[in-house]
């Protein structure tokens, strides 16, 4: 939607092309919205991003616990390459800490980038 720089109502009804079905196409794969089943996330937030979890939850079984300034956020989240995005695009402000095998895949991608900003 972000492409749309108008829009008119016309009153004609919509349609879709017949044997269309949207969540076929969203369970194949399409626009990336499909998980391959569902994972624990763990992961500690800083206070902002906490705050905007608080107001816009990952999932419905969201939780949000503070110790000592620290606040982690726990979800049970579709494991997607969306996720990932989603995770990538936070910077320092989430750090994953469960599952192990997303934080050890996280870690990997941010170290080569890491290394591509090395100056000489």
């Amino acid at each position: 939607m972000h492409r749309f720089t108008k829009a008119e109502r016309t009153g004609e009804p919509s349609s879709a092309p017949p044997g269309f079905s949207l969540d076929a196409y969203l369970a194949s794969g399409a626009l990336q919205f499909s998980a391959k089943g569902s994972i624990p996330l763990k992961a500690e937030v800083s206070p902002d991003l906490a705050g905007i979890l608080a107001e816009t939850p990952l999932t419905a079984d969201q939780n949000i616990t503070t110790d000592h300034g620290r606040f982690v956020v726990t979800a049970t989240v579709p494991q997607s390459q969306q996720l990932r995005h989603w995770l990538l695009s936070q910077g320092a402000a989430v750090e994953v800490l469960e599952p192990v095998a997303l934080r050890n895949e996280l870690g990997a991608q941010i170290a080569a980038m890491a290394a591509r900003y090395q100056t000489t």
